[in-house]
């Protein structure tokens, strides 16, 4: 679906105009072929390079082509889809920005619905907001992964986890992982932004670029730091369960060890030989006293030796 977008810095309120023109904003969401083959018409761009927009596996990178600048990113999407991340185009054109989402989903509609003030005449200071909302999902889900962490954690302590709390580790570690391989390259592309050989800035743009590419590589670390927290998690399980499967085999072991005696003893005197107090009608409990007493030496020193 195509929207075009306008605002200026006299009139903020964002408006839906019906054609594109100078200082506009242009949104194409989950567009078909023909879409992007009228778009890459209507505005002199690269098919080619629109076809990257929504091709899953887009990595961020920045691409130039006749004058319009082609920034690649990836902004956090972890509702139900096969990976974490999505790809978002956005074109710096000499008239319009354009933006090329391949999947409809609420990551500018902090933008679109007024809740952030846009001007859209003013096109690198809404490119900027733009990678804002890019870098603002990543913060918002790895805010909910450090509290999953941390509940992760509170229930490791009490022994607690499921074969459903691993395999949501294993789950938030691949998303981590997902978001490790898209911020890195961001900052990277951030980094170039702030160059200025693609897009002419000045000093507040080159402050809020900066800010970008910070934040980026913070978020990059923070996810990082929460892909190591979860590896040490299932480490630290892995020793506790272990360590205790130890302890249920000595257990078990000793058990084991305890029954054996009064087979031993009672197979001894059930020989068919002759054998002491054959003859004594208390035969019965002398062997009963034996048993007993074998079993609290074996008993005593399996304890003192804390074999279990």
């Amino acid at each position: 679906m195509l929207t075009v977008y306008h605002s200026t810095a006299r009139s903020r309120q964002l408006e839906i105009i019906d054609k594109a023109k100078a200082g506009s904003w242009v949104s194409l969401v989950a567009p078909s072929q023909s879409e992007l083959e009228q778009l890459a018409k209507d505005y002199s761009l690269d098919i080619d390079l629109l076809n990257d927009a929504v091709d899953i596996y887009e990595a961020p990178r920045i691409e130039t082509d006749e004058g319009n600048v082609y920034i690649y990113t990836r902004y956090c999407f972890p509702e139900g889809t096969e990976v974490a991340t999505e790809p978002l185009l956005i074109v710096y054109t000499g008239s319009q920005i354009i933006t090329v989402k391949r999947r409809d989903s609420g990551l500018l509609n902090r933008l679109w619905s007024g809740a952030v003030e846009v001007v859209t005449t003013q096109k690198t200071k809404t490119l900027m907001q733009i990678l804002d909302e890019v870098n603002r999902s990543y913060r918002i889900q790895l805010n909910k992964v450090s509290k999953k962490t941390l509940q992760i954690r509170a229930q490791m302590r009490q022994s607690e986890l499921t074969n459903r709390d691993f395999v949501s580790i294993i789950e938030i570690e691949e998303d981590l992982n997902e978001f490790m391989t898209a911020l890195q390259p961001q900052a990277a592309v951030l980094n170039v932004l702030l160059s200025g050989r693609y897009i002419r800035l000045y000093e507040d743009d080159k402050d809020f670029v900066e800010d970008l590419r910070l934040g980026a590589a913070e978020l990059n670390e923070l996810a990082k730091s929460r892909s190591r927290a979860l590896a040490n998690i299932r480490q630290a399980y892995d020793t506790i369960a272990t360590t205790n499967l130890n302890h249920t085999f000595k257990r078990l072991t000793s058990i084991a060890i305890f029954f054996s005696i009064p087979t031993v003893v009672g197979g001894l005197w059930g020989m068919n030989v002759a054998v002491p107090f054959a003859e004594n009608p208390h035969a019965f409990l002398f062997v009963l006293v034996i048993i007993a007493a074998l079993m609290s030496l074996v008993i005593y020193t399996f304890h003192r030796k804390r074999w279990f």
